[in-house]
């Protein structure tokens, strides 16, 4: 977030509450309360996720016990899922609004190794042995991985599972991108910074072109990877990358006009009525799309249903994370008590919550309860449980705390 000449690192590891209270107060609060809503509000989507035969893109889906009935899944389609468009691109939006004063603090070098650490570490420890041994341990009891913990590596689709890391390996990819342009820029503009010359404003138009092309690029995109699929052998979700770099590279600019403070008052009320539009026309496109089972056609094709889908949701993405950005600026800045505990906690949150739902999901398992019912218990254990072993793991181990 906002440079801190204190180490919450060193503050957790000795126990000083108050090192961590000082590290918080040098930060945006309204970003650390909305990181913490948004880690919390992926966590309790995965639950539901595992619970879900319409679409099944989370881990315990393709082996789950019981099934939430047609009606709840139409409900949630209709009623939630607009929103879940909002949360990794919002995520995206802030990281662009963080990547150029971070480079600017902390120069090209010291930026590459500390994305190297914090984003390229967990990425290759959770990709390359954590997911494959939890899946492995969740699987091969239940005779979905018969061979050994090395045949079963890459799975039957003998691809890498990222599972929900590949937020972390994307983010990676396009910080050491502007890295790498920043330093092409240094050198074609004669070392001048582009603070230094000045970029041009983002208004709402600005904003509506970057949605009408993020539309057609994400619509061909998913004639190869529809939504939800297996994105080739590295798994990065290619079908939500035309938004993601869109968004990012918005949150890069607008850091340059003061956005990562407040968003103009006349951008956010367009985003507010384009966004608010795009919900109503995504729940009625899921609606139909559910009611008449045509929700493959609506994840990628030749289709006027995928054609429609794209449209809506580049709006949701593009209008909606930056609304919900101005949304937090003013409802999201009072400090609570256990604030600066969860913020400092919300990032290893992330990494630990596949284990915790799978552990939650299993445990469940035995019992007759319908999905109704185990989902929302997964949901709330999985976001207390992540949280509570996450800051354990930042408090008592100093190697997880430097790095988460």
């Amino acid at each position: 977030m906002v440079a801190s000449g204190t180490d919450p690192a060193r503050s957790v590891r000795d126990g000083d509450r108050s090192g961590l209270e000082r590290w918080s107060s040098t930060r945006l609060t309204y970003l650390d309360n909305l990181k913490v809503i948004l880690i919390a509000a992926i966590i309790g989507l995965h639950a539901v996720l595992g619970y879900a035969g319409t679409v099944e893109v989370w881990t315990y889906s393709g082996l789950r016990e019981v099934t939430l009935t047609p009606v709840v899944e139409v409900a949630l389609l209709v009623l939630v899922s607009p929103f879940g468009f909002f949360l990794i691109a919002l995520l995206f939006l802030v990281a662009g609004l963080l990547t150029p004063p971070s480079y600017e603090r902390k120069g090209a070098r010291r930026f590459v190794d500390d994305r190297l650490l914090r984003l390229g570490v967990p990425f290759v420890a959770y990709v390359f042995l954590v997911q494959p041994t939890l899946v492995y341990a969740l699987e091969h009891p239940l005779g979905d991985a018969p061979g050994s913990y090395w045949d079963e590596y890459l799975g039957a689709e003998r691809q890498i599972d990222t599972g929900p890391l590949w937020f972390v390996g994307v983010l990676l990819v396009y910080s050491l991108g502007y890295a790498g342009w920043r330093r092409w820029k240094k050198r074609t503009d004669g070392g001048a910074s582009p603070t230094d010359r000045g970029t041009r404003t983002i208004t709402l138009r600005t904003m509506v072109a970057t949605a009408a092309v993020v539309a057609p690029a994400s619509f061909a995109v998913r004639l190869v990877y529809p939504y939800g699929s297996e994105s080739g052998f590295s798994d990065l979700n290619l079908w939500e990358w035309p938004a993601c770099v869109a968004v990012f590279g918005i949150g890069v600019v607008a850091s340059q006009q003061g956005w990562l403070r407040a968003i103009p008052d006349d951008v956010a009320r367009g985003c507010r009525t384009l966004t608010l539009s795009a919900v109503v026309a995504m729940a009625t496109l899921l609606l139909v799309a559910g009611v008449s089972d045509a929700v493959d056609d609506v994840l990628g094709g030749w289709h006027w249903l995928g054609a429609v889908f794209v449209v809506v949701e580049a709006m949701l993405t593009v209008f909606g994370s930056v609304w919900l950005l101005n949304v937090a600026q003013h409802r999201l800045r009072r400090r609570y008590r256990w604030g600066p505990m969860l913020s400092r906690s919300a990032y290893a949150a992330f990494m630990v919550q596949t284990a915790v739902l799978l552990a939650l999901a299993v445990a469940l398992r035995p019992l007759a309860l319908p999905a109704e019912v185990k989902a929302p218990i997964v949901a709330l254990g999985g976001i207390i449980g992540s949280f509570a072993i996450a800051w354990i793991l930042i408090k008592k181990l100093p190697g997880v705390s430097r790095v988460l």
